[in-house]
């Protein structure tokens, strides 16, 4: 088995980047669903179609992004790695309206327990960040990480109010 490529900085940089964008576009479509949606199943479909069509552009634009630059990490093994944390954004999630769907749970309770998901997720970036840069957690870590939460929260109102 050959070694494990260890990520460079600039690769956690982008999973980073694109963990709170896949995240950020996986709350965006939870938050427009009404619960009809979610017991026919078209809850489903949106939050994995999300998921699916973010992944793919944002790993052909990092690719066409890390050609431009002519960065050794233009592989598209490397790209499609660094675009990852997007389909996971949305792993839970589409669990969750699948329950709904069948009748598992009530469709509100798996619409909002998403939609916390998602917000804690974007939260949570603060103390990854942190981590990966070898700092404690400290009063400012978590104050660092409501903040995110909050704005990713007003990024999404945003794009709903100038979308839909």
């Amino acid at each position: 088995m050959p070694p494990r490529h260890r990520p460079s900085a600039d690769e956690i940089a982008d999973r980073i980047s694109a963990y709170v964008y896949g995240n950020i576009l996986t709350l965006a479509a939870l938050v427009v669903l009404h619960t009809d949606e979610i017991e026919r199943g078209v809850g489903l479909g949106i939050v994995v179609g999300t998921a699916l069509s973010t992944f793919v552009a944002h790993a052909f634009s990092e690719r066409l992004g890390a050609e431009a630059r002519g960065s050794a990490t233009a592989s598209w093994r490397v790209v499609l790695a660094d675009s990852t944390p997007i389909l996971s954004s949305a792993a839970v999630p589409a669990l969750l309206m699948l329950a709904g769907s069948m009748d598992w749970a009530s469709p509100t309770v798996c619409l909002r327990l998403a939609e916390v998901w998602v917000v804690v997720r974007i939260g949570l970036s603060g103390f990854i960040v942190g981590r990966l840069q070898g700092r404690p957690v400290t009063l400012r870590t978590w104050i660092a990480s409501v903040g995110l939460a909050l704005v990713a929260v007003v990024i999404v109102g945003i794009k709903v109010a100038l979308t839909h």
